[in-house]
C-alpha cells in the first residue's frame, strides 16, 4: 500500500510517500480501507525537530485521524463489522490502510462524505473535552476562541452553540474572515491585530468578559486572555501555535479568581483517551446525523499532493479543516 512517513532530514523532517506492508490485524482491531485524513497544523510545527543528525530518529507512518470503511474484523472487535462507515483518531493513518482498535472507531453518519467524517475526530474530540469536560461550559454563558478560523477553532464554534452558550466570540489576525467565521456560527469577531480588541470584547460584555476561552495560540496571547476572562472564568490551552512563552500577570489571576488548564492528548493513557472519545460520541455523534451538528471543512487535496494541503495551511488562509482524499 502506500502511505506518508515521518523521515528526518539535514534541515528537518519531511513527508515522504513510500511503499508499506498492509497493517497486521490484531484480534481486538479492525483493518480500515481510509479514504480520507485529515491534516493537523502540529504535524507542521514538528518538522524542524526532526533532523537526522538526531540518530535516535528514524522514519516513522504519519497522519493522526481517518474516515474509512471497514473490511476486516478482528475476532475481538466486538459490535463492529465489514462493510461499516466509520472515523477515529489513531496513529499512521496518512496511509491507504490502517489498523486501528476497535475501542478508537465512531460509526459515521451516511450523511457525511468521506471527507467531512475525516474533519471531525481529532478536531471536535479535542475541542469537546476543552468545552465541556474542562472547560465546563454552562448553558448562557460566552465563549471566547482564538485562532477561530483553524479547525479547532470551528469545531469549538459549532460546539459551544450546541453546548448552549449565549455568545460566542471568535478571534483572528485576518479581519477578511470575519464574515466566514459568523456563517460558522460566531456572534461577533475581533482582530487581534488591533491593539484595542481586549477593549472591545469588555464593552460588549459590559465588563464581564469571557466565562471560558479555548485558546490555541499559547504565549503572546496569553496576557490579554487573562484580561479578557471573567471573574471564575477558565482559560483552557489546547495549542501553543504562536508560541509556549507568555506572560502572566499574576494579580489579575488572583482578582479573577482564574482557572488556566491546559490540555494535550500525549500525556494521557490509551484509556484516557478512549474516555475521552466516548464523551464526545454519547454527548455528539447523532447530532452529527440530524444535521445539528456539522464539520468545517475548507478544503481537499489527493492524497498525493500531501505537501500542497501542508502548504496551504502554513498559509493560514483557511477556515476550517484540510482533508486529504484517496478516492
Amino acid at each position: 500500500m502506500k502511505a506518508y512517513f515521518l523521515v528526518p532530514g539535514p534541515d528537518g523532517g519531511v513527508f515522504e510517500q513510500r511503499e508499506a506492508d498492509k497493517p497486521t490485524l490484531r484480534s481486538a482491531h479492525a483493518l480500515i480501507k481510509v479514504h480520507a485524513a485529515g491534516t493537523n497544523r502540529g504535524e507542521v510545527l514538528a518538522l524542524p525537530g526532526y533532523r537526522s543528525s538526531n540518530p535516535d530518529l528514524k522514519p516513522v507512518p504519519s497522519g493522526i485521524e481517518f474516515a474509512g470503511e471497514i473490511v476486516e474484523a478482528g475476532p475481538d472487535a466486538t459490535g463492529w463489522r465489514v462493510g461499516e462507515r466509520v472515523m477515529g483518531r489513531a496513529a499512521a493513518t496518512y496511509a491507504e490502510y490502517v489498523a486501528v482498535s476497535s475501542a478508537q472507531l465512531m460509526r459515521m453518519p451516511d450523511s457525511l462524505s468521506w471527507a467531512q467524517g475525516a474533519a471531525i475526530p481529532n478536531v471536535f474530540v479535542t475541542a469537546y473535552d476543552a468545552l465541556a469536560t474542562v472547560g465546563k461550559v454552562q448553558a448562557g454563558e460566552t465563549v471566547l476562541i482564538t485562532a477561530a478560523a483553524s479547525g479547532i477553532g470551528t469545531a469549538a464554534i459549532k460546539l459551544a452553540k450546541f453546548l448552549g452558550a449565549a455568545r460566542i466570540i471568535a478571534t483572528t489576525r485576518s479581519s477578511a474572515k470575519a464574515a466566514a467565521l459568523k456563517a460558522v456560527g460566531a456572534d461577533e469577531v475581533f482582530d487581534t491585530s488591533q491593539a484595542d480588541w481586549v477593549d472591545q470584547l469588555q464593552k460588549l460584555t459590559e465588563g464581564k468578559g469571557a466565562d471560558v476561552i479555548i485558546d490555541s495560540v499559547g504565549g503572546p496571547m496569553l496576557a490579554d486572555n487573562m484580561k479578557a476572562l471573567a471573574i471564575q472564568g477558565r482559560l483552557i490551552n489546547v495549542g501553543r501555535n504562536g508560541g509556549k512563552l507568555g506572560a502572566c500577570d499574576m494579580d489579575v489571576l488572583a482578582f479573577k479568581r482564574a482557572s488556566l488548564i491546559g490540555v494535550t492528548f500525549r500525556t494521557r493513557s490509551p484509556q484516557e483517551t478512549f474516555q475521552c472519545l466516548e464523551r464526545f460520541a454519547t454527548a455528539c455523534l447523532d447530532a452529527f446525523g440530524t444535521g445539528e451538528l456539522q464539520p468545517v471543512l475548507d478544503r481537499t487535496f489527493p492524497f498525493d499532493n500531501l505537501a500542497d494541503a501542508h502548504a496551504y495551511m502554513m498559509s493560514d488562509s483557511q477556515v476550517g479543516k484540510i482533508v486529504v482524499t484517496m478516492d
